[in-house]
């Protein structure tokens, strides 16, 4: 790994809140990764339960579990069930939920299911799970505006970007007694939608976004380095730090690994952090590759700010679950 880059100047610990994990040599390398950028506490979102338990056993203290949902199983009969789950997660080594329900994964309901809403009244027991047991929700709900103007552009099998951002501000401001995570920037890091976000942010105290996936942040919010750093600034109290690292054995080697998780928590504090300009993400967006690749814009946040990024406003809301 390369030496942590000299315009760096935060040293205090970090809580990355969003994390995946598919296999155990991979988690091995995102905690030692992790450890190097100043990582004590993780969320981590394990897609196999061994690994959960691999990750307990090994990293005692380390990690608080989020227990995975698929968008695909909202269905009349899966919203039950789910909701079931949702009863055990505590007693099952869990402290939240995480839905992924963005258009690809709504795309693999079975056809001939009823498309169901997330914030429809149906799926009203998964949120009475939630607050009976007291469990957070983190979650994913849409994706980049890159996305809809390609991949999610067919109308006859997906909604637009404003439905599905109305689909979960309808969830949110229904459900004031939940605590969400919304992944992604609550999926508005993109300028145009800031205001918006920063709408949400005044109207309802009972979420929190993260900065999960560093491509997309770096891309959008280094656009108007000054603009993100004054949103930034303002809403420093609901800013959690997120890479949305996966670790998984897709790579063949050891070294490309590593780097895959380096690069990702480098690419995140060079933008919080510095005020570094027109530096290029070291690895590959590929929203951007044709177009001159994407460039970092550095924030250079005030360490008072990023201690509550990286750190206060986690500690705060997840020592609550």
């Amino acid at each position: 790994m390369a030496q942590l880059q000299p315009e760096l100047n935060y040293d205090g610990p970090i809580f990355d809140v969003h994390t995946h994990a598919v296999d155990n040599g991979s988690l091995d390398f995102l905690v030692q990764i992790g450890q190097q950028h100043g990582v004590e506490r993780t969320l981590l979102i394990p897609h196999i339960r061994r690994v959960r338990n691999y990750a307990e056993k090994k990293y005692p203290g380390r990690f608080i579990f989020a227990r995975y949902f698929s968008g695909s199983k909202l269905s009349a009969k899966g919203i039950t069930i789910v909701a079931k789950h949702i009863e055990n997660l505590r007693d099952e080594g869990y402290q939240l939920a995480k839905i992924q329900n963005a258009p690809g994964m709504r795309k693999r309901v079975k056809a001939g299911s009823e498309r169901i809403k997330f914030g429809d009244e149906s799926c009203e027991p998964i949120f009475t799970a939630l607050i009976d047991n007291e469990i957070p929700l983190l979650l994913h709900m849409s994706d980049p505006d890159t996305y809809y103007a390609g991949k999610y552009a067919n109308r006859n099998v997906y909604s637009t970007k404003e439905e599905d951002l109305n689909e979960l501000e309808t969830a949110v401001a229904r459900h004031p007694n939940v605590r969400f995570q919304l992944a992604h920037f609550a999926s508005q890091p993109e300028l145009d939608r800031l205001s918006n976000l920063a709408h949400w942010l005044d109207s309802y105290p009972n979420f929190n976004v993260d900065t999960a996936s560093a491509r997309w942040m770096v891309r959008e919010l280094s656009k108007d380095p000054e603009r993100s750093r004054e949103f930034l600034v303002k809403y420093q109290d609901r800013v959690v730090f997120g890479t949305d690292c996966i670790a998984l054995f897709r790579f063949k080697w050891r070294t490309s690994s590593k780097n895959y998780f380096d690069h990702r928590y480098l690419a995140l504090r060079q933008l919080l952090e510095t005020d570094v300009q027109g530096l290029a993400l070291p690895f590959e967006d590929k929203d951007t590759a044709n177009a001159g690749g994407t460039l970092i814009n550095g924030l250079s946040l005030p360490n008072s700010v990023l201690r509550k990024i990286y750190w206060e406003n986690a500690v705060r809301f997840y020592d609550e679950a």
